[in-house]
């Protein structure tokens, strides 16, 4: 890969090795294609930003060029797309793209090929020309490796324990836990960068928490490890920022709220927020400290805002809690920005780009400044880091802005979430990585492998 001194010009070269599973090269119609696919107007996916007026050109046969309208820091992130074989389906437009045959019976460069698809199972067989696993071996050590979907998680693992599959992703902590009893079977937990946070509606109609020591407050008072614990089961991490500890854009000092209930009150305290009348709620300039959380009804979102609110109710707030169905939170809450305290799950792209959530463009729908949070000069940091490529450059940017938004407070970071998944002890090879999607769990698949052992 080469990027030119202004970021904007990407030359990338295809590895000579690199086959399609027909025997094809892998070469720069592939991805002149593939982008063309991603640029139409159809196309509403996760890549559809990072490749808006980008000019792709193929330079050679394995030489392709992207042309940036101005340099853009979370391009490289973005170059992880999957390609499309641009020898079976050239011509072929996005609107028509599920329609061909090829959906039925793709093909890919990675180490296992479609052998047979249907409803419920995707079967695949050992790529024996794959390139990746050169010069040691040619070939994956697994023959087949099957892809079963069920109705729910319960069924997946009522199979699991029947011996009829060898892994379940997805699980819930408390199926983790028993799956831990099981001397057969092993859980794992891929690290994510998915987080769950509390935003706090800091738009000017929301009078409760334009005072900056109600929000501080209300960050030291939550007891975020109870929160993880009640609500997955303490698989994962507690939460500081925006990004986890393991980033390169992890800030090198900022502002931590330590569950203190004491601080809590001594904030709310000197900032005049005090109980006059006995009721147990705080008031100031005849306000009272009242709001409520809203959320799914998921029964992990419903523990964490529980507890949320009897952590804030300890220290003279009154919280409640409202739930509803998850598309109906977003339909008639998130979207119109109808919420005093909203608790959501974040899924995080592998770049740590804070500009969607905290960027004055994202305040209202679609964006997804969900707080109303916004500066001048967290918006000027944020454009800037969007134009260097310069990783050292860009964690010097994004620090201000990640200090400002722990000593602000719009948000009030929970935890970040691992993915469980749990394998039958007979698969071996399996190593954890931290993922930004589940089926990045399958990132190393073809160094698995398989010992015999006795069904149940």
């Amino acid at each position: 890969m080469d990027v030119s001194a202004d970021g904007k010009v990407w030359t990338f070269t295809i590895r000579d090795d690199a086959r399609w599973q027909d025997g094809e090269p892998v070469v720069a119609d592939d991805v002149v294609y593939t982008v063309g696919l991603l640029q139409d107007p159809l196309y509403t996916g996760p890549y559809k930003e990072a490749f808006r007026s980008v000019a792709v050109t193929r330079i050679g046969e394995r030489v392709v060029r992207f042309a940036l309208p101005d340099a853009y820091g979370p391009f490289a992130a973005s170059t992880t797309f999957p390609l499309l074989p641009a020898h079976r389906l050239s011509g072929v437009t996005y609107a028509r793209l599920a329609a061909e045959p090829f959906d039925q019976h793709p093909i890919g460069s990675g180490p296992f090929r479609v052998s047979d698809a249907t409803a419920g199972d995707v079967v695949l067989v050992a790529n024996t020309d794959f390139y990746r696993t050169r010069p040691q071996r040619s070939r994956p050590y697994l023959d087949r490796f099957i892809l079963r979907s069920f109705r729910d998680t319960s069924d997946a693992l009522a199979a699991l324990s029947r011996g009829e599959i060898d892994g379940v992703a997805g699980i819930a902590s408390q199926d983790a836990e028993r799956a831990r009893d099981v001397p057969s079977l092993s859980v794992y937990s891929y690290p994510t960068n998915d987080f769950t946070a509390l935003f706090l509606n800091v738009r000017p109609e929301k009078a409760v928490f334009r005072d900056r020591a109600v929000r501080q407050a209300i960050a030291y008072a939550i007891d975020r490890g109870k929160v993880l614990d009640l609500a997955i089961d303490g698989r994962g991490r507690v939460a500081d920022t925006f990004v986890p500890p393991t980033s390169w854009a992890y800030p090198k000092a900022i502002a931590k709220y330590d569950h203190s209930a004491d601080r809590a009150k001594a904030l709310l305290d000197g900032a005049g927020w005090i109980d006059e009348t006995g009721s147990g709620v705080r008031q100031k300039g005849g306000v009272g400290l009242r709001f409520t959380i809203s959320t799914s009804d998921e029964p992990p979102r419903v523990a964490a805002a529980r507890q949320i609110a009897s952590d804030l109710n300890a220290v003279g707030m009154d919280v409640k809690v409202s739930t509803m169905p998850f598309d109906q939170l977003v339909r008639s809450v998130v979207r119109p920005r109808d919420f005093d305290a909203l608790l959501v799950g974040i899924t995080a792209g592998p770049d740590p780009d804070p500009y969607p959530f905290f960027h004055s463009s994202q305040v209202n729908d679609p964006g997804t400044d969900l707080s109303g949070f916004s500066t001048l000069p967290i918006d000027r940091n944020l454009e800037a880091a969007r134009r260097t490529n310069d990783r050292a450059e860009r964690q010097k940017l994004y620090e201000p802005v990640f200090q400002a938004i722990a000593t602000e407070v719009p948000v009030v970071f929970l935890y970040f979430s691992d993915d469980l998944y749990v394998q039958r002890t007979g698969v071996a090879g399996l190593k954890i990585a931290q993922i930004s999607e589940p089926s990045q769990r399958f990132w190393d698949v073809e160094d698995w492998s398989v010992r015999s052992m006795p069904r149940r």
